[in-house]
């Protein structure tokens, strides 16, 4: 089955895409931009409101080029700090963040435009997707 390039229209108005130019995701109110020093460039937009829950987006750009988008689906049952952290909720975080990928047309996998991976990273402590762009 041939997964079509992921997009998604993000809740704040922002088209996310492989095309999305770094000054589009700049422009956006209340981004945070944290600059790697390494030509990568990272901007977190706000949790917004999605079925289910609210959604955490991050978007890495590559000297302008956007390469990773990173998806959390954000339930209030799984807490909302680390005060609230166990390796068990954020393993259902990154199920529920790959269901939700997998209800938009998405499934996890290698495919021709690119990957999707959804899981647990112990390092990082969290459960989420990410979206890679070749």
């Amino acid at each position: 089955m041939k997964t079509r390039e992921f997009s998604m229209e993000h809740p704040r108005g922002l088209r996310i895409h492989r095309k999305l130019g770094e000054f589009e995701a700049a422009l956006l109110n209340g981004v945070e931009r944290h600059d790697m020093k390494t030509g990568y460039v990272w901007y977190y937009l706000k949790d917004e409101a999605t079925n289910p829950g609210r959604l955490n987006v991050g978007l890495c750009f590559f000297n302008g080029t956007l390469k990773i988008v990173s998806l959390s689906v954000r339930d209030e049952d799984l807490g909302t700090s680390w005060d609230d952290f166990s390796e068990e909720t954020e393993q259902l975080r990154a199920a529920r963040t790959e269901a939700w990928l997998a209800e938009h047309g998405f499934p996890t996998g290698e495919h021709a435009w690119g990957s999707i991976w959804a899981g647990f990273d112990a390092k990082g402590g969290y459960g989420s997707a990410v979206i890679r762009y070749d």
